[in-house]
């Protein structure tokens, strides 16, 4: 006999993921100064991991391809960007990048993405857009190999852009939150450090804005059987 309740809870999520994805999310291409600035988080993050030429890298949230541009030059030959827009996905094309249309908290196994799968995961500017974002992080920790490595950059709360308020920002935490979500996800952290800048308006006035960066390593996998 069907279990009229359990289905009702089914088509409940259902709908409450389709307000969120349709109501909510919008393709917002990053301003220009993003170039530089996801350069320079390479330089200072990326470059010291010493990563192998042929690493399995994931951009969870590719954008314009800012990262995946960078890390091709550098030699790179297994990237992969991740994004559910379609107007990132056709940029990222374009150049040549092998793009994939996932929710990055749910990348699918029949794709060919198992379990400890991947070397290392790119999150710049994305995973606060997660509504769930330790489910988000759980999902990291099943595509990473043991030790694999993983570089998060997101907006701190209570700055003067308003990074709450933005309609498909669903997670802007604070920085001990962060810290307990990747311990709870089974990650540890290598680095944590704040990068503060300027952000020009149209109206010449500027804006102090504040990320988070963070470095981490699968410390352990998750007992989800």
């Amino acid at each position: 006999m069907i279990d009229i309740n359990k289905t009702l809870d089914l088509i409940k999520l259902k709908f409450y993921n389709e307000w969120l994805y349709t109501a909510h999310m919008s393709e917002q291409e990053l301003p220009e100064y993003h170039r530089d600035l996801t350069n320079k988080m390479v330089e200072n993050y990326i470059d010291p991991l010493n990563l192998p030429k042929d690493s399995i890298i994931l951009d969870m949230g590719c954008g314009s391809g800012y990262f995946l541009d960078i890390m091709k030059e550098r030699g790179y030959t297994n990237l992969t960007g991740i994004t559910l827009s379609l107007t990132e996905t056709k940029i990222c094309k374009d150049k040549g990048h092998n793009i994939k249309n996932y929710d990055m908290t749910c990348v699918p196994q029949k794709e060919g993405y198992y379990d400890e799968s991947v070397d290392f995961i790119f999150c710049r500017q994305t995973i606060e857009h997660s509504p769930y974002p330790i489910i988000t992080l759980a999902e990291f920790n099943r595509l990473l190999k043991e030790k694999g490595k993983i570089y998060i950059e997101t907006p701190q709360p209570d700055t003067e852009l308003n990074h709450e308020y933005n309609p498909n920002k669903y997670s802007v935490l604070g920085v001990k939150q962060w810290d307990a979500l990747l311990s709870r996800a089974g990650f540890s952290i290598t680095s944590s450090n704040t990068v503060e800048f300027d952000v020009d308006r149209s109206d010449g006035t500027k804006l102090r804005d504040k990320y988070m960066v963070m470095t981490a390593y699968k410390r352990c996998p998750l007992d989800i059987k």
